[in-house]
């Protein structure tokens, strides 16, 4: 995409905590003085804001970190309906601009030192007629990082996951998991997933985000991203 860097963060599913997950990265680089960017190249269920539609993801991360970038780069195709993408684009009579959310990706990787870019739902998720999210990585050319729930089911998820992308071509930077919800504490599965992922894929394991609450702040998401390995998510 561009001579400066980034990773293309893709959840094993929707809802796992990626968003939290890409603000708390973004906020810990900001935080220490980094210009670092944030990008949804595709969304749907957005909202009005600015004259056109914004995903809320998108908003939430700029405002939990002080990110000031127009919501053209901040989220360049957005869609009306709380539906996969594709599912949205048929309901609203239009179609995904594959070409507008690369391009928007670009230009956002081009304007900051490191950028994080966020999927929509998991890989496989249909964004057009031919193409799931995985094409969009891949063009990316950007290295994933795969993020999950940590709790009993993630294995397979997230072994799937990273399978696909390596079958795609895409190098997978490391997983991390996102919470796990105050439901999911006692779950003994917690302590062994991890390793057990590490074990049958070889990608090395980013840390596990916290929980944190529904409206993070810059200093929350920072101390929270205390528990990730930055250096392992930024190298390269």
């Amino acid at each position: 995409m561009s001579r400066r860097r980034g990773i293309f963060v893709v959840g094993t599913d929707t809802e796992v905590g990626k968003t939290v997950f890409c603000a708390a990265v973004v906020a810990a680089l900001r935080q220490d003085g980094r210009d670092a960017g944030y990008c949804k190249p595709v969304s749907s269920d957005g909202v009005a804001h600015g004259g056109r539609l914004v995903s809320p993801d998108a908003l939430l991360v700029a405002e939990a970190t002080g990110l000031d970038d127009p919501p053209e780069l901040l989220n360049p195709v957005c869609l009306p309906h709380p539906l996969s993408p594709l599912a949205a684009a048929r309901r609203a009579g239009t179609g995904v601009d594959l070409a507008a959310a690369l391009a928007g990706a670009r230009a956002c990787v081009a304007a900051h030192d490191f950028t994080v870019v966020e999927g929509v739902g998991g890989l496989l998720v249909p964004l057009t007629d031919d193409h799931t999210l995985r094409e969009l990585v891949r063009e990316s050319t950007l290295p994933a990082v795969v993020v999950g729930r940590p709790n009993l089911g993630t294995i397979n998820h997230t072994l799937l996951t990273i399978e696909a992308l390596r079958a795609a071509g895409v190098p997978v930077r490391a997983f991390a998991f996102s919470g796990p919800r105050p439901q999911a504490a006692g779950d003994p599965a917690l302590e062994s997933n991890a390793a057990l992922i590490q074990e049958f894929s070889g990608a090395p394991f980013a840390g596990r985000l916290p929980w944190l609450d529904q409206a993070p702040s810059a200093r929350s998401l920072a101390a929270a991203a205390e528990s990730l390995d930055l250096a392992l998510l930024t190298a390269g």
